[in-house]
């Protein structure tokens, strides 16, 4: 099972070590036909590796000497790769609390600016409505008509 193809473990009790059975000689051909069957397990597996080893080299940015590598090789490479992607990963994550921290701090710096204004915009307009009804009791009596015609008209 460790190298890829199906096999069964024997089942080892603690009494007398098993031994193996000598096969009959009347049967050769079973033999054959067993390892016959491992091989082609093994060539598949084996397969199946340089398979997976090639979409790994594909996937990795290699450099100049990239014509002959070992398999070692390539994996040692992957998993330096991994490694850098990875501090890469956590430096993206401390800036991005980094900012959201500053985010924060200026959405509350926003909302103190709009309550400051908001409380200097309604003295603004408290002040103006007492000015401008100061103005309209002052008026003279031909702004007054003025006024009268254009609601009537």
């Amino acid at each position: 099972a460790e190298h890829g193809y199906a096999s069964l473990c024997p089942h080892r009790s603690p009494g007398p070590v098993h031994r193996r059975r000598k096969r009959s000689p009347q049967a050769p051909g079973a033999l054959d036909s067993g390892r016959s069957v491992h091989n082609e397990l093994e060539k598949r597996r084996r397969a199946q590796l340089k398979r997976c080893l090639e979409q790994l080299k594909q996937q990795m940015p290699l450099g100049a000497d990239c014509a002959r590598y070992t398999t070692l090789s390539l994996l040692r490479r992957a998993r330096m790769h991994i490694q850098k992607l990875e501090e890469q990963e956590q430096r993206a994550r401390r800036l991005k609390e980094k900012l959201r921290s500053k985010q924060q701090s200026l959405q509350q710096q926003l909302e103190q600016l709009r309550g400051l204004a908001g409380a200097g915009e309604r003295e603004r307009l408290r002040a103006d409505s007492l000015d401008s009804s100061g103005l309209s009791s002052e008026r003279s009596d031909s702004d007054q008509e003025e006024l009268e015609v254009d609601v009537e008209s």
